[in-house]
């Protein structure tokens, strides 16, 4: 929610940047802005080791690593949209995340989770499985990227860590509370499921 008023409020500045005889942005106005982004500062944030960090986050295990990803609270004024997310239409959904083994680390696992349904929006109601599929008609083994490409084109249901197309999978939104007319989910919990060559990486994800 912090996040999504922030980008509102910027794209209002701009625009009154752009037509400033049109627009009366009053002093009263920037107050009450000021202080409803303190107060949801003040309650969308979290501190550890003196930083202030989001409170989304998702955390994570493969074979016996823990590992995390929690962005700082300034990333949210940055070009892209802090991880985890969740972006969604009725028809699709992205979920993804950059895994380090602490908070600020180097990124060690990239996850993206792509998917499609045939139902509207079935991937808030229900868990959501993942598999590998054979294309047939090949002569050749398809590299990752084909196979991204190939699952994008025809509406196949596919994740990748670090780019490696994973073999299979599950993922489930346990809880949300979406706003009408937004693709970013800003209030939902999940888990997720990710078999690949490493092993089994077992996730768990709070987007506030």
């Amino acid at each position: 929610m912090l996040v999504s008023l922030w980008k509102e409020i910027y794209n209002y500045c701009q625009s009154f940047k752009r037509d400033k005889m049109k627009k009366k942005f009053t002093l009263h106005t920037l107050l009450a802005v000021i202080i409803a982004c303190t107060l949801l500062s003040l309650t969308s944030c979290e501190k550890h080791d003196g930083i202030n960090y989001l409170k989304s986050k998702c955390t994570a295990e493969l074979n016996g690593q823990e590992y995390i990803d929690q962005q700082p609270f300034e990333s949210m004024f940055g070009p892209v949209m802090p991880t985890p997310f969740l972006e969604y239409s009725q028809y699709e959904a992205t979920f993804e995340t950059y895994l380090s083994t602490e908070r600020g680390g180097k990124i060690a696992y990239i996850v993206r989770i792509n998917l499609f349904v045939d139902t509207p929006e079935e991937f808030f109601h229900q868990p959501q499985t993942i598999e590998k599929i054979e294309i047939a008609d090949t002569d050749t083994t398809m590299s990752d990227r084909d196979y991204r490409q190939y699952c994008k084109d025809n509406k196949v249901s596919y994740a990748t860590v670090n780019g490696e197309a994973i073999d299979r999978g599950t993922f489930q939104i346990t809880s949300y509370d979406k706003t009408e007319g937004q693709i970013y989910c800003t209030n939902c919990n999940g888990t997720f499921t990710l078999q690949f060559s490493e092993g089994t990486l077992n996730g768990t994800f709070w987007i506030k």
